[in-house]
Parts: C-alpha cells; structure tokens; sequence
C-alpha cells in the first residue's frame, strides 16, 4: 500500500515538472528579439549610431556629451546615466517602452539595435 502510494507520488512530481519544463512565450519585446544584453566592446558605428540617437531624441533636455550643461538643469547630462542605471537595465527599458526616470520623460520605444547604440554612445562619454 505504502509503495504504491509512493509510486503515484513519484509519478506525479514527474508530470508536475514536465509540465513546468515546457517553453513559454517570450515576455517582453527585448526577449522576442533576442536580445542578449548590452554589448561589452561596442564598435565605432555604434557609438556614432547612438550620438544621433542622443542628439534626435535626448538633447532638448540632457546634455549629450562629455562636458556640456543639460539644456534643462532637472535633468542629469547623458554621461551620468550609466553611473545613475545599469547598461543592460536601461536598455531593457528603452527596448520594452518601459518609463526610465520621471514622469515627464517620454517612453521611448526603440529597436535592439538603437538601444545598444544608444548605451554604446552612453559608455563612450562616461567612461564606462
């Protein structure tokens, strides 16, 4: 009595964790792109990608470089966003449309390949 009891336990903790082995659906966009992460030696096209990005998207409040003032004061220059979030995260965010910083920062909503340009230019100006 006691083995078969056992053996129907067995047996179900089998198909329990068969059933939690099965692939499941991507959940962010970042995952339905494969996206692996933020590259750790980015290439001199990605940089000067994610400088147009910046200049496009980030300068009428951030400054965009190494040395300058952000055009709005409450917001941080653009080379201290590193030291503010990890790469990988921030990229995520960007990819996946998800709010970085404050309220009235826009949702941007880039492809893999703006994002890792933008962090590549990112590292490029904090000395990341």
């Amino acid at each position: 009595m006691y083995a078969r009891a056992i053996a129907t336990l067995m047996i179900t903790a089998v198909l329990a964790a068969s059933a939690c082995a099965t692939t499941s659906s991507p959940q962010s966009e970042s995952e339905e792109q494969g996206w692996g992460g933020t590259s750790a030696t980015p290439d001199a096209g990605q940089v000067a990608d994610g400088r147009r990005i910046a200049d496009a998207q980030c300068a009428v409040c951030h400054a965009v470089d190494a040395r300058s003032r952000s055009p709005n004061p409450a917001a941080p220059p653009l080379r201290d966003a590193l030291a503010i979030y990890d790469p990988d995260n921030l990229a995520y965010r960007f990819i996946d449309a998800l709010q970085v910083g404050h309220d009235e920062m826009p949702r941007f909503d880039f492809d893999v390949r703006a994002a890792d340009a933008l962090i590549a230019y990112l590292k490029s100006i904090s000395g990341k």
